[in-house]
């Protein structure tokens, strides 16, 4: 694969993370000299559209976890194939992803589907170059959230348990994965961030 970077920003909502990828995508599409694309999941495909129906309709957290695990391994495949991998193999481009499989292993252990067969899973999936997990206490993170209508995982309980999860991911997994302090403010956030980014874009 020619020149290029896959990053990933993860955490619970309302951690900033959309918030970072829009800040980066504008940083590096301004300062790296790389073609930017900065995508999602749950994706805009079907197997997406799919998981945010169940994530809309929905209001049991811990309710249909091996289904809600299968719709996103399915559509994390159908995102590396028709987006992901294509730009990147284009070469001299950067794709910024707003959650990956980490979410996958933190929200459906949370509902209660064991954590190695969530690894298993997901483990055939390309690695990003680095990945930044979002922290932020529950409670901060459902206060930013509070403006839009919940979902189902948006749950104060269920929630303290997504993000014991998310800081288990260092010792789950041998990727490159930053935990970041996000309880400060998003600038702050934003050039603890820029730093690793910028030294990853030198280093390729």
């Amino acid at each position: 694969m020619r020149k290029c970077l896959f990053i990933v920003v993860d955490g619970l909502d309302g951690s900033g993370k959309s918030k970072i990828v829009k800040m980066l995508y504008g940083y590096l599409s301004k300062s790296s000299g790389y073609k930017i694309l900065a995508t999602r999941e749950p994706t805009s495909g079907a197997y997406g559209r799919k998981i945010r129906q169940i994530l809309r309709k929905e209001k049991n957290p811990k309710s249909n976890g091996k289904k809600m695990a299968e719709l996103f391994v399915k559509d994390r495949k159908w995102h590396l194939k028709n987006e992901i991998v294509p730009f990147l193999e284009s070469g001299n481009a950067i794709v910024l992803c707003d959650r990956y499989y980490y979410s996958t292993i933190a929200f459906q252990a949370a509902q209660g589907i064991n954590v190695d067969e969530l690894i298993e899973k997901n483990k055939g999936f390309m690695k990003p170059g680095i990945a930044f997990i979002l922290d932020v206490e529950p409670e901060i993170a459902l206060e930013r959230i509070a403006y839009r209508q919940k979902e189902k995982f948006e749950k104060l309980d269920f929630m303290r348990k997504i993000r014991a999860n998310f800081l288990e991911m260092p010792k789950l997994l041998d990727d490159n994965i930053r935990i970041i302090n996000a309880s400060k403010p998003l600038k702050y956030v934003f050039e603890s961030i820029k730093e690793e980014v910028d030294a990853l874009v030198k280093a390729s």
